[in-house]
């Protein structure tokens, strides 16, 4: 199964890069600009690891990394 990982990033140019890259060596990835989107594709999407930027709208990184810890289906998820 290929892995899978949610990129949290709000700068488009940078995550183009990101996931440019990623796919590239194989990596099956879906890409969230906000972490409102990001607490939602967690639960949706299932990813082995979370690659998650600090400074977003709405939600930033660090109340996304908080709520993830303190919810059951997502608290052992790589981060």
């Amino acid at each position: 199964m290929t892995p899978r990982i949610l990129l949290v990033e709000d700068d488009e140019s940078l995550s183009n890069v990101y996931v440019t890259r990623f796919e590239a060596e194989g990596f099956d990835i879906r890409r969230v600009g906000n972490g409102e989107d990001a607490l939602a594709a967690c639960i949706n999407y299932q990813p082995d690891i979370v690659l998650l930027d600090i400074m977003m709208p709405k939600v930033d990184g660090f109340d996304v990394l908080d709520i993830l810890r303190n919810t059951n289906q997502t608290k052992d998820l790589k981060i």
